[in-house]
């Protein structure tokens, strides 16, 4: 993912990437079998298990940071 003031102009995305994507696409329906559709389909169901393994990759690491933050609280209280 890009970052806030070095991303590429939508131009040059749809020009590039949505083009890209769209000969994946049909190489992939043509190679499986497949309508357009029902491939674009795969590739949306693909995505949303990806992000929602991210998630919870991130929100492990958050709760590492929740649990370490409440140690430190209650040594600071000990300390007290």
């Amino acid at each position: 993912m890009e970052i806030l003031f070095n991303q590429t102009t939508r131009k040059d995305y749809f020009d590039n990437d949505a083009v890209k994507f769209l000969d994946t696409v049909k190489t992939l329906a043509r190679d499986h079998g497949l309508t357009v559709e029902e491939t674009c389909r795969i590739l949306e169901l693909s995505m949303k298990i990806d992000d929602y393994a991210r998630k919870d990759e991130q929100l492990a690491g958050l709760g590492r940071l929740i649990k370490d933050l409440i140690n430190e609280i209650s040594m600071l209280r000990e300390k007290l």
